[in-house]
């Protein structure tokens, strides 16, 4: 165990499912502290018809807002966002919650969401990537095409990702109810659960239905929000995040994410000059 613990801050936002994912990671170990920044936003401004990817059928856009304090920690003004006594950063949410794991475990914690064996951790953080890529990037494929055939092939490609996460729930001797048979969350859990508490506006805007389709993933699910209130209260209000979401689902949204799959790439290839959101 470390010496005194010094606070961290975390540049976040309310509606964000990859700032959700060190939130978890945080709440989970419980034994850090955090200052929650709310450091991204959203503003509306009237079309100009000088904005790429079809900006002649909008007549305004949204766009995000972000901190100054944000961007001086990190210039790419994304979230998750830590920040440590001198000037120390870290970014980007996967490698934020096995940061997370870390420094909880440095200080006494006795769970582990990056497993102890590095042969076992070394596939949590190819599986967290897979996830990553094959599931909760298609949420956003889903979302944004005008195109009603490119957002049902996302929703297949978004299914049979989640076919191939459930085929590792009991695939190991563990038994436990959390990826790979485990009896404790891992990084892999925390990846897609701030998506699987979302999926619920895909139905709503888009009429595809995620629970129900496989009773291990809703099996999973449940053992997620099992876990006890402090998991639960950072899930967001759904008729708030419902609201916020139909920014995506008009097609009216312009951060790097949507910009990526205007152009016909995965949600997560966006690329910070070529996307950025002032475009």
């Amino acid at each position: 165990m470390s010496g005194k613990q010094q606070t961290i801050k975390f540049f976040s936002s309310w509606f964000c499912p990859f700032a959700h994912r060190a939130w978890l990671a945080f709440e989970h170990h419980g034994n850090l502290q955090y200052e929650w920044i709310e450091a991204l936003g959203w503003e509306e401004r009237a079309a100009t018809g000088r904005e790429q990817f079809d900006a002649s059928t909008r007549s305004s856009w949204y766009y995000h807002w972000k901190s100054p304090d944000l961007l001086a920690a990190n210039p790419q003004g994304m979230i998750p966002t830590l920040v440590a006594q001198g000037n120390r950063v870290a970014t980007e949410s996967i490698p934020c919650i096995a940061l997370i794991d870390t420094l909880a475990r440095q200080q006494g914690s006795t769970k582990h969401l990056v497993p102890e064996d590095p042969w076992e951790a070394a596939k949590c953080y190819v599986w967290a990537d897979k996830v990553n890529k094959q599931i909760c990037s298609e949420y956003y494929s889903c979302l944004v095409p005008d195109s009603q055939e490119e957002r049902v092939n996302a929703f297949t490609r978004l299914c049979s990702g989640i076919n191939d996460f459930c085929n590792h729930l009991s695939f190991s001797e563990y038994g436990g109810p959390f990826f790979d048979g485990r009896h404790e969350p891992s990084i892999v859990d925390f990846t897609l659960l701030p998506y699987a508490t979302r999926f619920y506006v895909l139905d709503h805007y888009r009429g595809f239905v995620v629970s129900g389709q496989n009773p291990k993933y809703d099996a999973w699910l449940q053992a997620c929000l099992d876990l006890g209130q402090h998991i639960q209260a950072t899930i967001p209000d759904k008729e708030r995040y419902q609201i916020h979401i139909n920014k995506y689902a008009s097609g009216r949204a312009r951060s790097k994410v949507a910009n990526a799959v205007r152009r016909g790439v995965n949600a997560l290839d966006y690329d910070h000059k070529i996307d950025d959101s002032e475009h």
